[in-house]
């Protein structure tokens, strides 16, 4: 990987080159109160971006996995049908993606491209896709008390998977190529090169960072994983977590590493329908529901049962080459229930050691 400085007056211009080469840009502003979220930048906005702020809850996977798309639309036309599937590739770069997100961004890659089959509308989206990555330095504003990415191993700073990473060491910014494309980046005069100094500076900021993480939410993580693949999770335990939760779905639509959707077709004009995916949720009642109505997985519990066993099971894990969770928080902060990954991971924890301890 390539690495060079530059000044935190000219952090911007990095956006300024992006949008100069075509990029239609999405950088992160502040709202009203706590909210925050990745817009697209523009003349008018572009003095507005925050290098600093707490991680939009509404997770950039969307630029990849839109909420609601469009997949075909089909027409009949002089007693013939006629099928025209809906492809989108904009040309989007992402300009401070925490690494968190850049690691929901990479499991997806798992997922949608990774096997035998590939999700062309997922794909033609990713492959013009840029990710500029912003370790998170602030620790009052990057970094919130339910933030984990040091248990699952994604942050505060990304090892790889991005194209250009930015970390801030004071009045000067390091920036390491993690492609081509962010090698290229590094061409313009505004990088020059680091010294051994800035390197020093960047691991003193990391090792200092890695202790202000809150011990609750960075603990038994890895014995979760173990109980729950070893099936040493008791009928009980489920059912405890199943009644905390209210079937919102909250948890699965924030997180930056949930791939479910589920497809429907609607009328859209007299003689047109479209087909259209839209994000799905374990969470909800009609997740696992038949076309003959039955439904396998009735009981909340049930559901919580499978979404944990997917985020934690070695079996996915070892399936996907990544793990289902990127330790970004967001389950934990909107869930009014308490059954966020952490809750969720002491729990198992707790039970299973009493277990053991009988």
């Amino acid at each position: 990987m390539k690495a060079r400085v530059l000044r935190s007056a000219d952090v911007l211009a990095v956006v300024d080159l992006l949008r100069g080469q075509g990029y239609e840009v999405l950088a992160p502003f502040c709202g009203r109160g706590r909210d925050t979220c990745f817009d697209t930048v523009t003349d008018d906005n572009r003095e507005h971006i925050q290098i600093h702020l707490p991680n939009p809850y509404y997770p950039p996977k969307r630029f990849v996995l839109p909420h609601i798309e469009r997949l075909m639309k089909v027409e009949r036309c002089n007693g013939d049908l006629r099928i025209e599937p809906t492809y989108e590739a904009p040309k989007r770069a992402i300009f401070g993606i925490r690494s968190c997100d850049v690691a929901g961004i990479y499991h997806l890659d798992r997922f949608f491209l990774g096997k035998e089959f590939s999700d062309i509308y997922y794909e033609k989206r990713r492959r013009n896709l840029l990710l500029i990555n912003l370790v998170c330095t602030d620790r009052e504003r990057d970094i919130g008390k339910e933030c984990f990415c040091m248990c699952a191993d994604t942050g505060p700073a990304a090892r790889d998977h991005f194209d250009l990473q930015l970390m801030d060491l004071g009045e000067e910014f390091m920036a390491v190529a993690g492609t081509p494309a962010g090698e290229s980046l590094l061409a313009n005069p505004i990088f020059r090169k680091g010294t051994d100094e800035h390197v020093e500076k960047r691991r003193a900021i990391l090792e200092r960072l890695r202790g202000h993480f809150e011990s609750t939410m960075t603990s038994w993580f890895s014995g979760a994983v173990r109980y729950v693949s070893q099936d040493k999770v008791t009928e009980k335990t489920w059912e405890e977590i199943g009644q905390r939760c209210l079937e919102c779905g909250g948890c699965t639509y924030v997180c930056p590493a949930c791939t479910c959707f589920t497809v429907s077709d609607r009328r859209t004009g007299v003689k047109e329908v479209e087909r259209v995916r839209t994000w799905d949720s374990c969470a909800l009642g009609g997740f696992t529901r038949m076309a003959g109505g039955f439904n396998p997985r009735r009981a909340v519990h049930d559901r919580r049962n499978r979404r944990f066993f997917r985020k934690l099971s070695h079996y996915f894990i070892q399936r996907e080459l990544s793990v289902a969770c990127v330790g970004c928080g967001r389950c934990a902060a909107v869930c009014h229930g308490d059954i966020g990954m952490p809750t969720v991971v002491e729990m198992i924890r707790r039970a299973a050691a009493q277990a053991e301890a009988r």
